[in-house]
């Protein structure tokens, strides 16, 4: 597993609430298995992705299959009604999802139905937290585009490509986020990772839809 979630567990901290919490024993055999996230979604109140990691390939293998499960959480949302201020959960297909609305936004994280809906909830609770604590009153639509790359970050740190979970204390994530070198306005192009190359244009183009 996560060797961050890992340190928790063995050192203690606020998420180490025993492995009870944290994994989930498989019958017969007594084998543990760690707890995995399949999908990361943020969407505005129009249904539009701000952002999103599918780990789930085999449930979301393309953007088709992506754009499917958007739609349904968003027309869940509007039967909702009165959406709770703070995280809630409900069961889409085969899935768990734990859910919480602040300002414009929706922040979505899925999970097996078998999942621990507490670690779901910590993963959730540990992202709106991280973009809280580094975007201050910004979390919001306008906000969250114009710090687009702290946000993509905040997610490649919280959850890997395979569903891991990487980190669910919101202070350490949002301390890991601020310390990358991923801002990179001040280097020069010929000197940037692809990586990074990418995701200043990426926020020049955001910038120019903006203005």
């Amino acid at each position: 597993w996560g060797s961050r979630l890992r340190e928790k567990i063995l050192y203690g901290g606020s998420e180490a609430r025993g492995i009870r919490v944290l994994f989930r024993m498989q019958a017969p055999s007594g084998a543990v298995q760690q707890p995995l996230v399949r999908a990361v979604v943020v969407l505005n109140t129009e249904g539009k992705r701000i952002c999103a990691r599918f780990a789930d390939r085999r449930r979301f293998k393309d953007l088709d299959a992506e754009r499917a499960l958007e739609a349904a959480l968003f027309r869940k949302m509007q039967t909702m009604g009165e959406i709770p201020e703070g995280e809630d959960i409900f069961e889409q297909g085969d899935s768990m999802v734990v859910y919480k609305q602040v300002e414009d936004i929706f922040f979505f994280v899925l999970g097996s139905l078998r999942e621990n809906e507490i670690v779901l909830c910590e993963v959730l609770t540990a992202f709106v937290g991280a973009l809280e604590h580094l975007l201050g009153s910004q979390v919001h639509e306008e906000g969250l585009l114009q710090n687009l790359r702290r946000v993509l970050l905040c997610v490649d740190e919280l959850v890997d490509q395979d569903g891991i979970i990487l980190e669910t204390d919101s202070a350490e994530l949002a301390t890991r986020v601020g310390q990358a070198g991923y801002f990179t306005d001040s280097i020069p192009v010929g000197e940037q990772t692809l990586t990074q190359a990418l995701q200043t244009a990426r926020d020049q183009i955001t910038r120019s839809i903006l203005s």
